[in-house]
């Protein structure tokens, strides 16, 4: 099994500050705002040579969750050049967002080049914050989105130059340098979770990760792969699905068990206010739930309460405990979900980067070398 890491970004120059949306500008710490991305540069290096798989660089726009990443390709970028092995993740790039998808092809692949292959692309759907920020109507995201992919696998693979006349982007001609070191195209993921996304997903052979609790994410899971294999003619592979979790590991259980309410309640507590927020967003967040409003395989996944502490854990959104119980926590998940690749997120409430890099660390020499060989 792959362990991919995902960072947060947050950007909290005072510990006990909950952020707006959209975050106005005097409250940018410029010296703290360089120390956040000097941070986590070492901290990529760090998880590289620790051994992990992979490592996410998230998108968003006008902050405050991942507020740092308006360009996970620039980050990405950055990422070429302190680390040697570990795969580089888009997680992932919502492609409606962008009026050129040809420059992102070009973009993925120079990344692809400067990373000697490590690049793995993630698409997916903007949300409504994202829409917002860069004045995209919620009516045409998934057209253009799927568009757009459509357009970026075909610029990667076609081997001569062609024309592009499409609903919403029109080229005379596409022949793009350079090409992408991992052939035919380096591998592509996504997120979903309405039925309409995951069969799309499906037939274009695109792996998935899920979310939510353990019973939910399976569920997404298995009605992606029989979707695949029922009317696609393919059936994914463990490798083709992961599954994506909040981590908090201690050295001891009772270490653990004095921490773990608070860590996961103040990641709670320090969701965004409301205050600055475009009354537009709202409108915006109906049309977009009313558009997606397909059947999902896993219904209910979105309640609040439970993503709290004891019964995250008990619903296995969280991973948390001393690496003996973290490993047979993910055996476990691993079994029931069939899922070959684990997404961690362990940077959560008012952990500084030094924490987390020592609980990733103990995962990595406690952890690690069983989840591999599962």
């Amino acid at each position: 099994m792959e362990v991919w890491i995902r960072p947060s970004y947050y950007y909290l120059p005072k510990r006990n500050e909950r952020m707006p949306f959209p975050v106005p500008g005097w409250m940018w710490d410029r010296s703290f705002g360089v120390g956040l991305y000097d941070e986590h540069m070492r901290f990529i290096r760090r998880m590289d040579s620790l051994g992990f798989d992979g490592i996410l660089f998230t998108e968003h726009h006008y902050g405050p969750n991942g507020g740092i990443t308006p360009s996970p390709t620039v980050f990405l970028s950055a990422a070429t050049q302190v680390t040697e092995r570990i795969k580089l993740v888009t997680m992932g790039i919502p492609l409606a967002l962008y009026p050129q998808p040809v420059r992102v092809a070009e973009e993925l692949a120079m990344l692809d080049n400067l990373s000697h292959g490590r690049l793995v692309a993630g698409f997916i759907s903007g949300g409504a914050q994202s829409l917002y920020a860069y004045d995209v109507a919620a009516e045409e995201e998934r057209e253009r989105y799927h568009e757009a992919y459509d357009l970026v696998l075909k610029a990667w693979t076609e081997e001569n130059p062609f024309p592009w006349h499409g609903r919403y982007y029109h080229y005379p001609c596409v022949s793009i340098l350079p090409r992408p070191l991992q052939s035919p195209h380096p591998p592509v993921w996504t997120v979903a979770t309405s039925a309409e996304s995951l069969q799309w997903a499906a037939r274009h052979r695109i792996r998935l990760i899920g979310s939510g609790t353990l019973q939910g994410a399976t569920e997404t899971l298995n009605y992606y792969k029989d979707y695949a294999g029922t009317h696609c003619g393919w059936t994914p592979a463990s490798a083709d699905l992961g599954i994506s979790r909040e981590i908090y590991i201690g050295p001891t259980q009772s270490e653990v068990r004095e921490k773990i309410h608070e860590v996961f309640n103040r990641e709670g507590d320090l969701a965004y206010s409301k205050v600055f927020e475009a009354p537009e967003l709202a409108n915006l967040q109906r049309a977009i739930r009313s558009l997606r409003s397909q059947p999902r395989p896993a219904p209910g996944e979105r309640n609040t309460a439970e993503r709290r502490s004891q019964e995250g854990l008990r619903s296995g959104r969280y991973l948390a405990g001393d690496p003996d119980s973290v490993t047979e926590q993910i055996l476990q998940q691993r079994t029931v979900s069939g899922a070959g690749v684990l997404v961690i997120r362990p940077e959560l409430g008012e952990m500084s980067l030094d924490d987390v890099t020592k609980s990733m660390e103990l995962f990595a020499r406690e952890v690690l070398p069983v989840v591999k060989k599962a």
